[in-house]
């Protein structure tokens, strides 16, 4: 284990493997600390899905933006991150639903998405075994650029290109303690040894919390 970093990275997630990628790239020395094998919190458990089709106009440019990166990452990392783009079909079920969806769909467009708004006879053009009446569905929206990517490969592929780059992963290694001075990190105390650093990005899903502590820092 090297002895010191320009940023401790907690947690071996999508989020993490990403950021020390990024990292990488502008030559910032960067360690990712996991306690177990990567991607096995959150990541791992998560539905893989990357949709666009949001209500608010923030999460759907951000959405946009984020299926961009998806699409170019696989020639940028070197490596499959298993990304399908099979679209994302919703469902309408009430009139009250529709109003909303129109009004989605038209923000959505507005930011350049395409998306559409299908009758109840177009369902099972896109997806046949959907029983509509069973749904009670009058409509859909359908987004042909949604889809999924492999959480796993996805994060195998962001820490692969990080290590290619100069950044260090360690994985079964579990924080026991930040040390600070004040309000000044310095270092980060780990079962296989002690990391000296200024800066340390709390990136550990469901054990964010316990990691704040150790900082001093209250999440709630």
């Amino acid at each position: 284990m090297i002895e010191k970093a320009d940023v401790v990275i907690v947690g071996g997630g999508v989020n993490g493997c990403a950021l020390a990628y990024e990292l990488s790239l502008k030559g910032i020395k960067a360690v990712v600390v996991e306690r177990k094998h990567l991607a096995s919190g959150a990541t791992g458990r998560c539905g893989a899905g990357i949709r666009q089709q949001w209500s608010s106009r923030e999460n759907a440019a951000l959405a946009i933006e984020s299926v961009r990166i998806f699409e170019r990452l696989e020639e940028e990392l070197g490596s499959s991150i298993g990304l399908r783009q099979g679209g994302y079909l919703i469902a309408i079920h009430d009139e009250k639903d529709m109003e909303q969806a129109e009004k989605n769909v038209e923000m959505q467009r507005s930011l350049g998405l395409d998306v559409s708004i299908l009758e109840a006879d177009e369902i099972n053009d896109i997806v046949p075994i959907l029983d509509i009446e069973g749904m009670k569905a009058i409509g859909a929206t359908f987004c042909p650029t949604d889809g999924h990517a492999d959480p796993f490969k996805t994060t195998y592929a962001y820490a692969n290109a990080a290590m290619r780059n100069g950044a260090e992963i360690y994985r079964f290694t579990e924080v026991q303690d930040i040390v600070t001075d004040g309000e000044e990190i310095k270092a980060v105390r780990t079962n296989r040894g002690t990391i000296k650093t200024g800066v340390v990005v709390n990136a550990a899903g469901a054990w964010s919390k316990k990691i704040a502590e150790m900082a001093g820092i209250e999440l709630p």
